[in-house]
């Protein structure tokens, strides 16, 4: 599990996520969102980004599933939150 936090609002983070990662899969509920990386039956990763004073906090947990690899997926996350 990994917590970062991050200037940017959740939405931004959200689509860039989005755009650079393969299966995505987005809900909202009370202003938090979700989102699920690979096979929406067996998610690799499970991603909520919560939104904090002047920005973003992101919190991280692997499921059992390997796609995307573990790198590309830290890529990921280094580049939407910066």
């Amino acid at each position: 599990m990994v917590y970062v936090s991050s200037a940017r609002p959740a939405s931004d983070i959200a689509r860039c996520l989005d755009s650079r990662l393969s299966r995505v899969h987005v809900s909202k509920n009370n202003g938090v969102t979700d989102l699920t990386v690979g096979s929406s039956s067996n998610g690799s990763y499970f991603i909520t980004l919560t939104p904090s004073n002047g920005g973003s906090v992101i919190k991280v947990v692997r499921g059992t599933g390997d796609d995307p690899p573990e790198e590309e997926m830290r890529f990921a996350i280094a580049r939407c939150t910066t």
